[in-house]
């Protein structure tokens, strides 16, 4: 009887949902929904046979955001879906009520459309709302309810955008630099840096009251890229409130984002991604150390340029930089319970947040037990031994390979730093030896990292004196 029930209600609510499913395109599919920042567009004032004119204009207008700083050095970190809302009549609502101009600009008209776009939205006749809220919500809870940032596209090719908990944009020809204002605000909290009106006028990422460049809170911008602090107008109210730049997108279409809120972009890129996309060996539970070596990876969203900091960890002590893998030897470990971790920070210097290091630096960490085993090796590939261990003015490094592969070798401080570097050189399958003057070095424990082509083995060495 359960099933039964749940049929017909699952039958019901199909029906009550019916108007609100539609097909969904997938413009650029990065990765997993749940960890990527989902951009969904929504068309209104689209008929059932210009749904292809939407995919178009949906594509145009996703490309350019994406490819327009800084949105473009984390193209990777975004998918973009295009849901085809179908509305009953083309074009968007202008009931000819603005103020700021003489109406009606193009003629009135009362468009049943799916989503309610229209323009005059607020007494200004640019301002080109989706007004029917409820059916916006509605058809994202039907069609794509893990999105992140969402714009409603309306089919009219008169000028208009606004931005609000989602933006909303006409085709006008300048539709793709309008939207990409306009996600300024919806996605990123950014306020415009022209006067819009003493209602708009409140403290954003981008726009304050705070008139002292060293008090001000982008000042570690000010002096840097143009970044000040400049007042909105000559006279009161807008020449109490305060932008960092004279030319910037949010001022100016055409213009690029200025620092200010590039960073402020990026903060937001960081607070709704994890760069870790995927580690292994999984971490849900301790793992029992190998005879031979244990490898770690990561796979990483990385930006372009790749500006991840990338810092590697056994037992606190740091065994490797910026590397996407890592392999310790059984000897490195201590016998019982070790951790190794990864840190990943963002170092990109469009970046000056001070909150950045401690709200988006994103680690794993690995819980490893040993129990004393023999000859270091990984995976019938390369066998390594270092001795003597602890060593005194010479360590010998013997290795054979399986296969031709380009070897090198690093010695790590506990601090980080390498001490020594044998650069790497291509060898053949067969046995090799290798020697490190350790005479320089002070006492003290060291890491040993043998480069394999993109492998690294870690091994933990003691200088005796």
């Amino acid at each position: 009887m359960k099933k039964i029930l749940f049929f017909f209600s699952f039958v019901l609510i199909a029906l009550i949902n019916k108007a609100q499913v539609f097909a969904v395109d997938t413009l650029l599919y990065n990765g997993n929904v749940n960890k990527r920042i989902n951009m969904v567009l929504l068309a209104d004032g689209y008929a059932a046979a210009q749904q292809s004119q939407f995919i178009s204009n949906a594509t145009t207008i996703s490309n350019y955001l994406l490819n327009t700083a800084p949105f473009s050095q984390y193209k990777s970190y975004f998918n973009v879906f295009a849901v085809k809302v179908i509305s009953s009549q083309s074009g968007a609502k202008h009931p000819g009520t603005a103020t700021d101009v003489s109406e009606p600009v193009f003629p009135v008209a009362s468009v049943n459309n799916y989503l309610g776009s229209g323009f005059d939205y607020g007494g200004i006749h640019r301002l080109i709302v989706a007004n029917n809220s409820s059916a916006v919500t509605s058809v994202l809870a039907a069609n794509m309810p893990a999105y992140d940032m969402v714009m409603v596209i309306a089919n009219s090719t008169e000028y208009g955008g606004s931005g609000g908990s989602y933006a909303t944009v006409s085709i006008h020809s300048s539709s793709s630099e309008i939207a990409a204002h306009e996600f300024g605000h919806s996605f990123a909290g950014l306020a415009d840096e022209y006067w819009a009106g003493t209602s708009y006028a409140a403290e954003k990422p981008n726009m304050t009251a705070q008139s002292s460049s060293s008090s001000v809170k982008w000042s570690p911008w000010v002096g840097l890229n143009s970044i000040g602090v400049f007042p909105y107008g000559s006279s009161a109210p807008q020449s109490q409130w305060f932008r960092p730049h004279q030319n910037c997108k949010m001022q100016f279409l055409g213009s690029a984002f200025c620092a200010v809120c590039k960073e402020t972009i990026i903060e937001k890129i960081h607070s709704l991604t994890n760069p870790i996309d995927a580690y292994s060996p999984p971490n849900t539970a301790t793992i029992n150390a190998p005879a031979t070596a244990l490898m770690f990876k990561t796979t990483l969203l990385k930006p372009l340029p790749n500006t991840l900091k990338r810092t590697w960890k056994l037992n606190n002590s740091t065994v490797a930089y910026n590397l996407d893998s890592t392999s310790i030897n059984n000897s490195a470990f201590v016998s019982g319970n070790n951790t190794v971790s990864v840190t990943v920070i963002d170092t990109n210097t469009l970046s000056k947040s001070a909150t950045h290091p401690g709200l988006h630096t994103f680690s794993v960490v690995w819980n490893v037990n040993k129990s004393n085993t023999g000859i270091n090796e990984i995976n019938n590939i390369v066998a390594v031994t270092s001795f003597p261990n602890p060593a005194n003015d010479k360590l010998n490094i013997q290795y054979s390979l399986q296969s031709p592969s380009a070897v090198g070798f690093n010695l790590i401080n506990t601090e980080g730093k390498r001490v020594k570097t044998i650069r790497s050189e291509q060898k053949g399958l067969g046995e090799y030896e290798q020697q490190i003057d350790l005479s320089d070095l002070p006492e003290g424990i060291y890491f040993l990292q043998v480069l394999m082509d993109k492998r690294v083995i870690l091994d933990k060495i003691l200088v005796t004196r």
